[in-house]
């Protein structure tokens, strides 16, 4: 089966949710679309996927280390 990756990443109104460099939500919390990933992520998980979640800390410069998360992303590779 194939893996997922989710992305918790600061919109410039809230919070948005990608999996697999696709935007599949928009939150107005962090901790809300955590909580979306958590439960998509389930869902992949109970279909047999690996899934890896992320959310940046409180530290500011964490956002822009996550603008190049495509480039970073580590899906595939092991």
């Amino acid at each position: 089966m194939s893996s997922f990756v989710y992305n918790v990443a600061k919109a410039p109104i809230g919070w948005s949710l990608f999996r697999d460099r696709e935007r599949i939500g928009a939150y107005g919390s962090k901790e809300a679309a955590l909580e979306a990933a958590t439960a998509a992520g389930a869902d992949a998980l109970r279909e047999g996927h690996s899934i890896q979640i992320n959310v940046p800390g409180s530290d500011s410069n964490e956002f822009e280390k996550l603008a190049s998360w495509p480039e970073q992303s580590n899906v595939g590779k092991r």
